[in-house]
């Protein structure tokens, strides 16, 4: 009857991050995931948390699942998302508002819009040196969200591309953004292939 689509498989999944449990009120500010798990507290709401959030998608009946993105932290609008590798990685340094005149004309809103609050109020590291990469543990994160189901667990990351449009530049190292867009693209490369070699699909 369904000649188009007989035998072919059309595996279901989500895009974006879960919310969070309430009871899941711990984030780890730039700390690795080894010293977060060392603190019974974390260690038993982020694997509650992700227990949950692999039960509801294979309830939901989704094939493809999700670790919720619940690594990051709860911060305003979403600005963890960014934040994780920049936090961790080399060459970054400081928590400043981005001037007005290096704010991307992407991320300019007239005033009393949401958006204009959000990337008003996000703060950033400035590129103080070279970026190099440090473990963002996206390995340990994926096994230990694959571990809850037999379905395959995918992983996503913000591109090196949109996390430099928060960046400003306080180093001779760098002339331009695509030089600093070109170092974060290898050391997330670097964390991809390892996700990879874990046995992310």
């Amino acid at each position: 009857m369904f000649t188009v689509t007989k035998d072919l498989i059309l595996p279901s999944t989500t895009t974006g991050s879960f919310p969070r449990p309430r009871w899941f009120d711990v984030s780890m500010w730039g700390k690795p995931l080894d010293t977060c798990m060392l603190d019974v507290r974390f260690r038993e709401k982020f694997q509650d948390a992700l227990a949950v959030v692999v039960s509801d998608q294979e309830r939901a009946g989704l094939d493809i699942l999700t670790s919720g993105d619940f690594h990051c932290d709860e911060d305003l609008a979403g600005r963890s998302w960014h934040h994780y590798p920049i936090q961790r990685w080399a060459g970054l340094e400081g928590d400043h508002l981005q001037a007005e005149e290096t704010r991307s004309d992407f991320l300019k809103y007239p005033p009393g819009t949401l958006l204009n609050e959000i990337y008003t109020s996000w703060r950033w590291p400035r590129v103080v040196d070279k970026i190099e990469h440090r473990p963002l543990d996206y390995p340990k994160l994926w096994r230990m969200t694959q571990a809850k189901s037999v379905r395959p667990v995918k992983f996503g990351t913000c591109c090196s591309q949109v996390m430099t449009l928060f960046l400003d530049i306080a180093t001779p190292k760098y002339k331009d953004k695509r030089e600093v867009v070109w170092d974060m693209a290898v050391a997330m490369n670097k964390e991809l292939l390892a996700l990879r070699d874990a046995g992310c699909k």
